[in-house]
């Protein structure tokens, strides 16, 4: 693409032109393109032909490009480089709105990814909101927010063809790639930790994995020791209750085997033993 200060359809060249018209076919017959998330985005296409939205009514039908917030990591300059620029500074609205068109086409890919795994993301699948970014302005790996700064710096390339979230080891990250708070973080390590002490380990882990808030935390630590119960501990109550010490050895070797932080090796010797 030629050298510019922000991504502009104007300044592109023919064969550039001939892309962009091929990818406009395929936008034929949908009502709303940039919030066809079925294909990753490959470039920058502006509107297609016939969308005559301004970038206000692009933006207000996009609520991720609405939502989008200025701290640093978001790198607003890199991506009207990649994107053109959608705000009021562009003063060319025909401009202004391709480069709406384009921001809400890769932010609705990023905004309904799903986990790193491939599992959906439940509330936090297509939810308008760039989740991953820290209070000081940080972009946490793994995260959407993680996807879209690297967007801005490498370009398309950073979006997945297999339409997931990017892998991490960053344990302030959950599985559906939102950020930990400070209580979640610490639970959930904690119940890492304690994986031989099942109950308390899964109440712990509960509460890592849950919602943000204390509500959230009450919820995860229910759903924790609800999940103990069903994995042996109900067994073991009943077999201490009949003094029945197998059984309360079983349930608890249950618990412990079904413990998602439980080493493998931990479990494989309790899977074994169990046969």
């Amino acid at each position: 693409m030629p050298s510019t200060v922000h991504w502009n359809k104007s300044q592109l060249t023919g064969s550039q032109r001939e892309q962009i018209a091929q990818e406009h076919k395929r936008m034929e017959g949908i009502e709303k393109p940039e919030q066809d998330v079925s294909r990753k985005p490959e470039f920058a296409t502006g509107r297609p032909p016939g969308d005559n939205r301004t970038a206000e009514q692009i933006i207000n039908d996009n609520p991720i490009l609405k939502n989008l917030g200025h701290q640093k990591d978001i790198n607003r300059s890199l991506a009207y480089k990649l994107l053109g620029d959608w705000t009021s500074n562009n003063k060319d609205p025909e401009a202004r709105a391709d480069a709406a068109f384009n921001a809400a086409r890769v932010l609705n890919y990023i905004d309904t990814s799903l986990s790193a795994d491939g599992e959906h993301r439940g509330k936090a699948h297509g939810n308008g909101d760039l989740e991953g970014i820290t209070r000081s302005g940080d972009a946490r790996h793994g995260t959407p927010a993680g996807m879209w700064k690297d967007f801005t710096e490498q370009g398309y390339s950073a979006l997945r063809e297999h339409h997931r979230l990017d892998s991490t080891s960053d344990t302030h990250v959950k599985a559906d790639g939102t950020n930990k708070d400070n209580l979640q973080w610490a639970a959930g390590e904690a119940g890492k930790r304690t994986w031989f002490i099942p109950g308390l380990s899964n109440i712990l882990l509960g509460i890592g994995d849950a919602d943000q808030g204390l509500v959230g935390a009450l919820k995860g630590a229910k759903d924790g020791f609800d999940k103990t119960r069903a994995d042996g501990f109900d067994q073991a109550l009943d077999s201490a209750a009949k003094g029945n010490i197998w059984g309360v050895l079983k349930g608890y070797a249950s618990a412990v085997s079904k413990n998602e932080a439980t080493p493998e090796l931990v479990k494989s010797v309790l899977n074994k033993a169990a046969r």
